[in-house]
């Protein structure tokens, strides 16, 4: 029995048309610069400072 069926995992394939994956490229570029954003402030928290920000 492998880890997939342990799992329930499932696998889907997107395709998109192209007017979709131009959403999607953006979508994923604005959640890439807020992850970027938020591992900034985080690593320039100090001690003393309100709690870093989380996940």
């Amino acid at each position: 029995m492998g880890i997939d069926t342990l799992l329930g995992v499932s696998r889907y394939r997107l395709q998109p048309s192209p007017a979709q994956e131009a959403a999607l490229l953006e979508h994923c570029g604005h959640a890439r610069y807020v992850w970027n954003l938020a591992v900034e402030q985080h690593t320039h928290w100090q001690r003393g400072r309100a709690p870093a920000p989380g996940p």
